[in-house]
Order: structure tokens, then C-alpha cells, then sequence
């Protein structure tokens, strides 16, 4: 999965009504290359003193090892969402696929799976032409609400616990955050939010939920 991640995406987020989900990307350079907006609050800084430090690393070392697998079932119990998960990747463009049905959730693959160390990426639409679609009600998750992925083929499952939800604008979303590499087990959903602009025919900012893998 490293070698994958060593691609490194950059994200070029654009929705539209009918097609809003994930950030486009395209295939850049990311290491030592930091996002030009301002940059997020940490959610979970990396403890400095030595102590501290040791205690981490400690619990890291206590955390059972996960054989990592594709998921085919996304459940988020706080708002009554429970979707299959589809692969996708990359356009001829670079840019990332996103799911024509507007009730499916998208995993960015070759990727991260679930159990695995690194970002997974998911992606849904907010609305349609119709009404609203499976990740409409995203931006109410809270956090320590649970967010459960599961192949329905082999019935493995496993929780990850939301640590925040954030709006960016447009082309100010952190891309090695959501996309970069990590030590721990985390899953990213991404979907538009704000207003629909007709003229530029997509919403104005995206809405990124960062969770956690639970370990029991």
C-alpha cells in the first residue's frame, strides 16, 4: 500500500449537483510538499515529552494486528446510513472516479483497506437533481460516533470512531492529511457541502469527516 501512497495525489476537489462527492486528483508530488491554505487544528498531536512519547508508543504496541480487507458495506448508525462500497480509481485525467449511482459509496483503490495503516478514502454525493443522496446528512456526525465498514462476504467488520468533521473551501482542503501516510488505521469521508453555484455547476466547499480505527 506504501508503494501506492509513494504515487502521491494531490487533491483538486470539484463536485456538481448531480456528480458531488471526492476531490478530483491528480498525480503529484506530496511529500515535503505542504498544503498552501492554512493549515487545520491537530486533532491528535504526537505527545513531546519523553513520557509521553513512551506511553504512545506502548499503546501502539498493545494494539492487536488486523488483516486488512475490502469493505462492501458502509454503516453510520448516527444518521441512518448504511450503503455498499464500490471501487473506484482514476480517470485518464488523474482525477478521482466517482460512483454514477448517487446512493453508493466509492473507495478510492488501489488504496488503503480497511484495517490497514494509512488513509481509506471514501467518498459519496451530497444530492442529486432529485433530492438528497447518501452523504447528505454527514455533516451532522459528531464526535465518537461510529462509523462501521463490513464485507458482507466474509462478515469481518470494524469501527472506526469520528475524531472531527471539517469544511474547507474548495482548493484549500489539506491534501496530506486526508490523503498522506500514517501510522494509524484511519478512514476519511468526503463530500460536498455549501452552496451550489449554477454557473460553476458545483457546491462551494467540501466537507472532510476524519475517524479512527476503534480497537477493542
Amino acid at each position: 500500500m506504501k508503494k501506492w501512497i509513494s504515487v502521491c495525489i494531490i487533491i483538486m476537489f470539484t463536485c456538481s449537483l448531480v456528480s458531488c462527492s471526492s476531490p478530483n486528483i491528480q498525480k503529484n508530488k506530496q511529500q515535503n510538499n505542504p498544503s498552501s491554505s492554512s493549515q487545520p487544528p491537530v486533532i491528535n498531536k504526537v505527545p513531546t515529552g519523553p513520557k509521553m512519547l513512551q506511553e504512545t508508543q506502548e499503546i501502539k504496541a498493545k494494539q492487536p494486528e488486523i488483516k486488512p480487507f475490502m469493505p462492501t458495506q458502509l454503516v453510520i448508525p448516527a444518521i441512518h446510513v448504511s450503503a455498499k462500497i464500490v471501487p473506484i480509481g482514476l480517470l485518464k485525467d488523474g482525477q478521482m472516479a466517482v460512483p454514477k449511482d448517487t446512493t453508493l459509496v466509492g473507495i478510492l483503490q488501489p488504496g488503503i483497506l480497511a484495517g490497514g495503516k494509512g488513509n481509506i478514502i471514501l467518498d459519496g454525493h451530497v444530492d442529486s437533481y432529485t433530492g438528497p443522496a447518501i452523504f447528505f446528512n454527514l455533516k451532522k456526525l459528531k464526535r465518537g460516533d461510529a462509523v462501521i465498514v463490513r464485507n458482507n462476504k466474509t462478515g469481518r467488520q470494524l469501527t472506526y470512531t469520528v475524531e472531527s468533521v471539517e469544511i474547507y473551501n474548495t482548493f484549500e482542503a489539506p491534501e496530506d492529511r486526508i490523503f498522506g501516510e500514517t501510522d494509524d488505521s484511519r478512514l476519511n469521508l468526503i463530500t460536498c457541502t455549501g452552496k451550489y453555484s449554477r454557473k460553476k455547476q458545483e457546491h462551494e466547499k467540501r466537507l472532510v469527516v476524519y475517524t479512527k480505527l476503534e480497537y477493542k
